[in-house]
């Protein structure tokens, strides 16, 4: 059997990500869970890409303790319709080449700027945020970028896409509070689990910088609570840990995990998100058991 994960056959599949966030910004306190679930469909395995088809089901803000995480869900979820249907060629680095329906996304973005214009008027950052769409969706490369960047190519595409396992690697990417690029290093390995078929395979990543942080890091990553916290005594952990389990026949991913951790300073600034994936199979396991649970008491 092959040891890199690697969609080998057609299937279709529908998952469900929570993504539970914990964010300090020094007088800010911020923590939300989400849902979101997508039906993910493999119409065409060739030796150089696959064809697919990813349409988001559900996208739900079920906890958030500060009414500004609301605003910020409401607007996201507007611009999130945009890509809700998405039919693309993805390459073995797991990254998408080709946007097969930009059509129909540039159609839905024509209807959603006609009613932002609406509202535009008197608002100067509806007013921006209306020019920057435009550029994207004129753009195939920005476009795919932006597709590149939601939450279900992080989950199923993150990192081990198409590595050899085990493996280690270096990547640029921002840090998690998304204010500085990091120098990062990955390692992939092989882990066991004795209850799991012969065809099953799991992977852990772990990830952290790969040089040491320095001034000029700090300074770009946390300039804008400089006024607040003195800058020069962070010395900041960042780590980014996964586990994924998948069928290695037809590299179908059953479930996953993955944790991002930046603390600058453990009670004024951190970021730390877990996001939990579930192939239905597994998330109406998991929600059965929950249910008996409750029904005990």
């Amino acid at each position: 059997m092959s040891n890199s994960f690697k969609i080998k056959e057609k299937f279709s599949e529908q998952y469900t990500l929570i993504i539970d966030s914990d964010i300090k910004a020094v007088n800010v306190h911020m923590t939300s869970r989400s849902q979101l679930r997508w039906d993910f469909s493999v119409l065409k395995v060739d030796e150089d890409f696959v064809e697919v088809k990813i349409i988001m089901l559900d996208h739900i803000l079920l906890e958030a303790n500060n009414p500004l995480i609301k605003e910020i869900a409401a607007l996201t979820n507007a611009f999130s319709r945009l890509y809700n249907e998405l039919h693309l060629r993805i390459n073995n680095d797991g990254k998408a080449v080709q946007v097969l329906n930009m059509d129909i996304i540039r159609s839905k973005w024509s209807q959603t700027k006609a009613e932002m214009e609406k509202i535009a008027e008197n608002n100067p950052d509806i007013k921006n945020a209306i020019v920057l769409n435009d550029n994207i969706f004129q753009n195939q490369e920005k476009l795919i970028e932006g597709i590149q960047n939601n939450e279900f190519f992080l989950m199923y595409f993150n990192k081990i896409y198409g590595k050899k396992v085990p493996s280690s690697f270096k990547d640029n990417a921002l840090n998690f509070f998304n204010s500085a690029n990091v120098h990062w290093s990955f390692n992939l390995k092989n882990s066991s689990n004795p209850l799991l078929s012969s065809d099953e395979m799991i992977v852990e990543l772990s990830g952290e910088p790969s040089i040491l942080l320095n001034i000029g890091f700090y300074n770009r990553a946390y300039v804008q609570f400089a006024n607040q916290i003195d800058t020069s005594k962070l010395q900041t952990s960042l780590n980014e840990k996964g586990i994924y389990r998948f069928d290695e026949i037809t590299g179908r991913m059953i479930e996953a995990s993955l944790t991002r951790e930046e603390i600058a300073d453990p009670e004024n600034l951190y970021t730390k998100l877990k996001y939990t994936f579930y192939s239905d199979e597994i998330f109406k396991y998991k929600m059965s058991n929950e249910y008996l649970t409750k029904e005990q008491y």
